[in-house]
């Protein structure tokens, strides 16, 4: 049977440890200098075949409402492409080696990877009639 003493440290440490995730989560969010948003930044994973990539929320800490989140290449993740972002937030992504196009729109096609060959343009109206 445990002590008194005993007892008590085991609580104080099960109290320290439960806190503990409230205490990283201030380190794993980090706000977008210059505004009230916050990202969080994930790396690459090849379990789950992602890239590294950040998620962008409305204000401090991660709260509010995810605004976006763009992988390392400025590709849109998780269903956000085409989602145009302010110029300070693509700006920062720029600043930490994000491929932010000059567009600020996650995903945006560049005209010029299209003359190059690399992509391939189908318009639906040529397919139809």
């Amino acid at each position: 049977m445990k002590s008194f003493r005993q007892f008590n440290t085991d609580l104080e440490r099960q109290n320290a440890i439960s806190k503990l995730p409230l205490v990283l989560e201030h380190e794993t969010y980090k706000q977008i200098p210059g505004t009230k948003a916050s990202y969080r930044q994930d790396a690459a994973n090849t379990n789950t075949m992602t890239d590294k990539h950040a998620h962008v929320y409305a204000k401090k800490n991660g709260g509010g409402q995810e605004l976006y989140s763009v992988n390392f290449n400025g590709k849109g993740h998780d269903g956000y492409s085409g989602t145009p972002i302010s110029s300070s937030h693509a700006d920062y992504f720029r600043s930490l080696g994000y491929n932010i196009p000059a567009t600020n729109v996650l995903e945006s096609l560049d005209s010029s990877e299209a003359l190059a060959g690399i992509h391939t343009l189908m318009f639906l109206e040529d397919l139809v009639g």
